[in-house]
Order: structure tokens, then sequence, then C-alpha cells
């Protein structure tokens, strides 16, 4: 969940977080999907971006998620398509928070 807040960027509500986390959680736990760190990060940022462009309705959500996550997060995934997702994630990977 906190890694949805963070890309949420403290403009969603908790109930809308939620409604993303189910759909995020059911999407990563299928057998097919390429659990790994750039592939969950690239999922959870296109799942906000959807939300946040006007996809709310968590069936219509649900659905439009799991076509997009079977089309490009499969665990056999093109080599392509892997080198462009982990390229994106080292690029933006979050940094630690220094506490303070």
């Amino acid at each position: 969940m906190e890694q949805l807040k963070r890309l949420a960027q403290g403009k969603l509500s908790q109930s809308q977080l939620k409604i993303i986390k189910q759909v995020f959680d059911t999407a990563t736990t299928q057998s097919w999907f390429d659990d790994t760190d750039y592939s969950r990060e690239g999922f959870a940022v296109g799942l906000v971006g959807l939300f946040r462009y006007g996809i709310v309705n968590p069936t219509q959500l649900e659905r439009i998620a799991m076509f997009w996550a079977l089309s490009d997060f499969q665990q056999n995934m093109p080599s392509t398509q892997r080198a462009k997702l982990r390229s994106l994630y080292d690029r933006y990977e979050p940094q630690p928070q220094a506490c303070s």
C-alpha cells in the first residue's frame, strides 16, 4: 500500500487507494504475472494513472488492468519489453528516505 500511496502523491483518498490495491493484488498474484520489482512498479504506476484519468469503477478498472497485465507483464515477456521495464525502473527507482 505504501508504494501506491507514494505513486498517488497524496491525490487519492484512502478508499480510492483501497480499490487500486485490490486490483493490483488480483493481477500481481496471478501465476503468469512477472513478479519482479520493475514489473510490479510499472504496473502500479499504470494503475494509479488509469484511476486518475477516470477509470474509477472497480469492475472496469480490474478488467482493463487484467488485460493490460496479461499483455505487458507476463513472466515470458519478450526480452526487449523486459529491458525497457528494467531500464525505466532503474532510472526512477525510489531512493530511501533519510530519517530526521
